[in-house]
């Protein structure tokens, strides 16, 4: 799933390089990747935790900036009048080199309106935010995007980190004016809920190997208890003749087998109806969003007509 995000103003250092020979520059510089840093809030919707992303060093390769075609616009906009450059395959207008804690872009802006009025809205200081739409490898849990819960707290919200540790696809960089409102965005929202859902979904895995671990230290004493048991009376041994000697059985009647089998079943019935319950809220969601959409546009139209 395409992402986008901002990079901390403090950080992104978009500016305009300095020309050798003092005339005007047309050549902007600026961060629109940093590593190791914490994102702004990726669920300002949730109740319960606060995630803050961090791209790990090593999520982006030189290699993958060589074969994407990265386009450079304003407020990640697709409209080929906001475009200011491209880097095409490591080669264009729009050059991405990769640093130690960073990527850094540089850009010889063109002479469109775009990129003029833009190029003063920069020299002016009132575009000074940058950001970048990529895909991660989210499904990869080991070594695509692992999350990591923290001792901090803010607002009584346990505090979480997403670390990326590898980026399958760059899409484009982009001036920002208003990144706060990209935080609101209906899309931001479903990205929200897929980090919140990828969460539980660690929780429960680490809930079950907990659990598997406590099972088999059990079994593993009970064995041992066994065995002291068979060393202090060698004499007791159990017939090898008899033939009506059963397995061992739990308060239910059941075998050990069994109960896994039964527990199994179990589990993954729960998983399925979670799932059912969390795909169901979605389509839920999803319907107010259009709801409150359409809504919106009849209110303006109502106000144009």
């Amino acid at each position: 799933m395409k992402q986008t995000r901002f990079i901390p103003i403090e950080t992104c250092g978009l500016q305009l390089r300095e020309s050798a020979d003092g005339q005007p520059s047309r050549t902007v510089v600026g961060r629109p990747i940093v590593f190791g840093v914490r994102s702004v809030n990726l669920t300002p919707w949730s109740d319960t935790r606060v995630v803050y992303e961090i791209l790990e060093p090593g999520c982006i390769t030189q290699e993958l900036i060589n074969r994407s075609d990265v386009v450079y616009n304003n407020n990640h906009s697709n409209d080929i009048a906001n475009m200011i450059g491209r880097c095409r395959n490591g080669k264009g207008t729009l050059t991405l080199a990769l640093r130690e804690q960073y990527v850094e872009s540089e850009c010889d802006y063109p002479n469109t309106t775009v990129a003029n009025d833009t190029l003063e809205q920069i020299r002016l200081g009132n575009v000074y935010g940058m950001s970048f739409a990529f895909e991660d490898d989210w499904q990869d849990t080991e070594n695509g995007v692992s999350y990591e819960r923290t001792n901090e707290t803010v607002d009584g919200k346990e505090v979480w980190l997403r670390h990326v540790k590898k980026i399958v696809a760059l899409y484009d960089v982009a001036n920002v004016t208003h990144p706060a409102y990209e935080q609101t965005s209906v899309g931001t929202r479903e990205q929200s809920d897929r980090i919140n859902e990828a969460i539980e979904e660690q929780l429960k895995r680490e809930q079950n190997a907990e659990e598997e671990a406590q099972r088999r230290a059990c079994g593993g004493k009970g064995k041992n208890d066994k065995r002291d048991d068979d060393s202090d009376d060698l004499n007791d041994k159990p017939d090898p003749d008899d033939k009506d000697e059963k397995p061992d059985t739990d308060d239910k009647g059941e075998t050990d087998e069994e109960r896994e089998a039964r527990e199994k079943a179990e589990q993954e019935a729960r998983e399925l109806e979670e799932q059912e319950q969390r795909f169901r809220e979605q389509q839920a969601m999803r319907l107010r969003h259009r709801a409150q959409r359409l809504r919106t546009e009849q209110e303006l139209e109502s106000l144009i007509f």
